[in-house]
């Protein structure tokens, strides 16, 4: 029996084909970056605006450090929307590349492979999968270099801010990892079960759609209805199973940020750190 893949070794497969298109995709990669170094400043700005601004009214911080924050979001919101440019002009590229390629497998795979395959699912994969799949690509990218150089930010100016605090914090982060870890395999599974589900009823429906005379000739259309009926259920169920999985992550994550943010509180009022220092901790908290 033929060994599955690691998703590893599929991800450096599928960046085989974003290779044509390196240039975009560096210039993507470059915009994601300036967008992941502008994250830790914004609660480094926040430490100044309030201590200097609000509470010792320094007339010197009032002006630059409003101004800063306002050049800071302008930078990030073109940042972003450059960098999700090039990424969906390299997703749509993706997809055609993927989808011809499919297109010329199908028109020479034997007969045989067809007798044992579900047209639907064979279908599905290039119609909804290789939407998925390149998708996936770039949201991978995503993780790797901006949210990795957004988190060592973070985390560094919080050590910065109070070591102890950030201690917190430390041991929080693998309660959270291993929660995420879970739902992820759980999506993972639903994913896979659900795309072949969608096959499943796109075969069914191919079939009734191109036999209609012979359902009619037959007065079949009651068995019909009901086995399209049994898989649309299926399929319901599937996407209500995943929406469930995705939607208690936040939740959970929010539940652990309460209790980080109650005993935050407690050692941070005790604590030697301004006002300014504190709320920007909490800031960098969210943020992460």
């Amino acid at each position: 029996m033929t060994q599955p893949k690691s998703s590893k070794k599929i991800y450096f497969r599928l960046l085989s084909y974003v290779r044509p298109y390196w240039k975009t995709f560096g210039v993507a990669l470059l915009f994601m970056v300036i967008l992941a170094l502008t994250e830790p400043a914004i609660p480094a700005l926040l430490k100044p605006l309030l201590d200097k601004s609000f509470l010792s009214q320094d007339p010197e911080y009032m002006y630059w450090t409003p101004l800063i924050l306002g050049l800071l979001f302008v930078i990030r919101g073109f940042a972003s929307f450059a960098s999700n440019i090039a990424f969906s002009w390299v997703s749509g590229k993706l997809i055609f590349d993927l989808r011809q390629a499919l297109f010329d497998r199908f028109i020479h795979l034997p007969t045989d492979y067809y007798d044992r395959h579900n047209t639907g699912n064979l279908i599905t994969i290039a119609t909804h999968n290789v939407t998925l799949v390149a998708s996936a690509s770039t949201r991978v990218i995503t993780i790797i270099f901006k949210d990795t150089l957004i988190v060592i930010g973070l985390l560094g100016y919080m050590i910065y801010l109070n070591w102890k605090l950030s201690l917190i914090v430390f041991v929080s982060m693998p309660i959270l990892t291993m929660m995420v870890k879970i739902l992820a395999k759980r999506l993972r599974y639903l994913s896979v079960t659900l795309q072949q589900s969608i096959g499943d009823m796109t075969h069914a429906l191919g079939e009734t759609v191109r036999g209609h005379k012979v359902v009619k000739v037959y007065d079949a259309g009651d068995l019909e209805q009901k086995r399209l009926e049994k898989i649309a259920k299926k399929v319901r169920h599937y996407n209500f199973k995943a929406a469930i999985a995705e939607s208690i992550h936040l939740p959970i994550v929010e539940g652990v940020a309460a209790i980080l943010f109650l005993a935050l509180i407690l050692i941070g009022t005790q604590d030697q750190l301004s006002v300014g220092g504190f709320v920007a901790f909490l800031a960098a908290i969210g943020l992460l």
